[in-house]
């Protein structure tokens, strides 16, 4: 900005002055208003700066919309996969599990991702090639198991369910959101206390295998059935990141 000498108190035009008075006087205004018009350049700078960050911001929106600015929900996912793959031999659909691990860490932080399988502990091929196994094998699960165990009345029951909450309430302070897989109304205890601590709880599961009181408890169910995305022979989504592999496990 241009320095202007102060006006003294006293100030009057000077008579032996060779210019008009009243000339001068509005020319001292119009400089004045000038300089005070006039933008600052610490102003400018900040302005500057201003325009800068809402670019710099622009560039953190993914495609979907959503913003990757600040720090992601830590995820926890844990599948019941019994649940969701003893389907009837007259259902064609069959997830393909890593796709559904895709979708529902879009824009999360997956801190743990963990398949629970009943096995039998007489099967004498490879683990991988389990019935319960196969399926979320390599796809980005831990795989946790439990031998089923044959009554005498020809019963069959692993408690894997109660494997899935135990695990599920050691690792509660690490989550801010948990993905249910599995529509067995026996979850609504664990879903209800995980809620009274702050952690959303989202299930996915067959419309036509949901307990009532499963879905009415969590915070949002999601119908496997109507997601066709995610089924198996479904085309790969646009820009979708594979997590399959033994190097994506250990989550």
């Amino acid at each position: 900005m241009k320095r202007l000498s102060p006006i003294p108190e006293d100030f009057a035009p000077d008579p032996d002055s060779a210019g008009n008075p009243e000339d001068d006087l509005r020319a001292l205004m119009d400089e004045l208003k000038d300089a005070v018009s006039a933008p600052r350049s610490a102003e400018r700078d900040l302005a500057a700066a201003a325009k800068a960050l809402a670019q710099a911001a622009g560039t953190l929106h993914t495609s979907n919309g959503a913003s990757d600015y600040g720090p992601k929900l830590r995820l926890g996912v844990f599948l019941d996969t019994a649940n969701l793959t003893d389907r009837g031999s007259d259902d064609p659909i069959r997830v393909d599990f890593a796709k559904l691990l895709d979708h529902v860490s879009e824009g999360r932080r997956t801190v743990h991702a963990r398949a629970y399988c009943p096995i039998y502990a007489d099967f004498n091929g490879r683990l991988e090639h389990q019935r319960s196994v196969a399926p979320v094998w390599d796809m980005g699960y831990d795989i946790v198991t439990k031998p089923i165990k044959v009554f005498a009345d020809g019963t069959r029951k692993a408690d894997l369910d109660l494997v899935l909450v135990v695990d599920v309430i050691r690792r509660l302070p690490t989550m801010d959101v948990v993905a249910l897989m599995s529509g067995d109304g026996d979850y609504v205890p664990m879903v209800e206390y995980l809620r009274e601590h702050g952690v959303r709880v989202e299930v996915y599961s067959f419309a036509d295998a949901i307990a009532e009181e499963l879905r009415l408890a969590a915070n949002a169910w999601h119908d496997i059935s109507a997601l066709t995305a995610l089924h198996v022979g479904a085309p790969a989504a646009k820009g979708s990141r594979s997590r399959a592999g033994a190097a994506a496990r250990g989550a």
